[in-house]
This record gives C-alpha cells, structure tokens and sequence, in this order.
C-alpha cells in the first residue's frame, strides 16, 4: 500500500523538479486537467475496497477505523458518496 503513496509522491517530485518552469507549468496543468477524472477513479477504487472489505465480513466499524473515520463514513463509502 505504502509503495502506491509513493509512487504518487515521487510523480509530484518528478514535477517540481522540471528546471524550465514552462515544461514544469505546462506537465502540471496537464495533471490537473486530468485530475478530476483521476479523482473519480479513486473514489471509485476506495468504494470497491470497502465494499469487497465489507462482503469479506467486516463491519463498516472495523472498516472505518482501519481509514481513520467512523462506521457511519465508511458505509457512505459504499454507497458511494
């Protein structure tokens, strides 16, 4: 799990170190022109997770304390919101 952070982390990096700032603006807005795609995608990921969490057993307790946040999030995860 660490690794996928940061691999995101290192990208962002990679980005800050582009010497010409034009290159560097240009890679960073093409990031974030994408980001709003990319971000429903993780969401999407994480929904997934915890749904197959949940139908591996675990209560949505269990769930939202192993990401930091309560049952009650973790099951509007599910349900996608």
């Amino acid at each position: 799990m660490a690794g996928e952070v940061e691999a995101v982390r290192a990208a962002l990096r990679a980005l800050e170190a582009i010497s010409d700032p034009m290159d560097r603006a240009k890679a960073t807005t093409e990031l974030l022109r994408e980001w709003p795609g990319l971000h429903r995608e993780l969401r999407e990921v994480r929904q997934q997770a915890v749904i197959s969490a949940h139908g591996q057993g675990r209560t949505y307790d269990e769930i939202g304390e192993q990401l930091g946040t309560s049952g009650d999030r973790a099951g509007q995860i599910a349900r996608g919101k």
